[in-house]
């Protein structure tokens, strides 16, 4: 009996899907792996953790999970299914937590939830830890299955949908709201330092100048008027005054002239010198 061609076809294709398929699950032994990064997946990812009986060392006894895609304003939650779990002499126990320091959130062991499953807090780090009571090798085996669950879609979760606009509304309003605030405060500094800046040619302002007086009085007696020199830090004004009234005290009058003898003449000169 011949084959049909396309059946055989057919047959290899899906068995090439398969073997794809399968080879994308990732599997982690304890006692055999040791992962000290965490470990992201998606809804489409599909993770093994496992334990057949190895001697498993203090570092190694842990392995931690996050759901994550490539919208990183999606969150996740990371579950544990057990495949199975078979510890005849009740030695091992598998603690879950959110974090290498916290306490522990779920335990599985001989004694219970040894096929339930069991899933982390919303968008925290999974932790799963082996503890064993004995150092050697144990009888013990178990198989787990990590997968992670989207709890939250930023762009498509329509309970959420006033959630997003109001926090889009609030980035947007941030940004143009820091701008303003810039730009204000530069418009403030400016003005402060043009207004600090001295006009050109001026070398002391009238508030910050000394009043000096100067009294310059006529050289002619017979006039009773005076001269004020006033400067204030700038170009001298002179304005007349009267001495009495503007300045409050009388000032010394200036001595008459009087002509005096004009001296003697060079001939006189001679004749006395030649008299004598």
């Amino acid at each position: 009996m011949r084959s049909d061609p396309s059946t055989i076809l057919t047959t290899s294709v899906l068995i090439s899907a398969f073997v794809s398929v399968v080879d994308t699950y990732t599997t982690y032994e304890f006692g055999e792996d040791c992962k000290y990064l965490t470990e992201y997946l998606d809804e489409d990812d599909k993770i093994y953790v496992e334990y057949n009986g190895k001697n498993v060392h203090g570092s190694c006894n842990t392995f931690q999970f996050k759901g994550e895609s490539d919208d990183y304003l999606d969150e996740y939650k990371v579950c544990l299914t057990p495949v199975y779990f078979t510890d005849p002499d009740c030695d091992v126990s598998v603690n879950i937590k959110s974090s290498y320091f916290s306490g522990t959130e779920h335990t599985i062991n001989c004694y219970k939830n040894k096929d339930e499953k069991y899933c982390g807090s919303q968008d925290k780090t999974f932790y799963i830890e082996f503890k064993s009571r004995s150092l050697l090798m144990s009888n013990a085996k178990f198989k787990f299955l990590v997968t992670a669950t989207k709890v939250y879609d930023f762009f498509n979760d329509e309970s959420d949908s006033d959630h997003n606009a109001a926090l889009i509304g609030g980035i947007v309003g941030g940004v143009i709201f820091g701008l303003i605030l810039i730009t204000s405060l530069t418009g403030i500094f400016c003005w402060c330092v043009c207004r600090r800046k001295p006009s050109q040619g001026r070398v002391l302002s009238p508030v910050q100048g000394t009043a000096n007086v100067y009294v310059q009085y006529s050289s002619q007696p017979q006039q009773n008027n005076a001269c004020a020199t006033v400067s204030t830090g700038t170009t001298p004004a002179v304005q007349p005054t009267t001495q009495q009234q503007t300045l409050g005290v009388t000032p010394t009058q200036p001595t008459s002239f009087q002509w005096s003898a004009p001296p003697p003449s060079y001939n006189n000169v001679m004749e006395t010198s030649t008299t004598k």
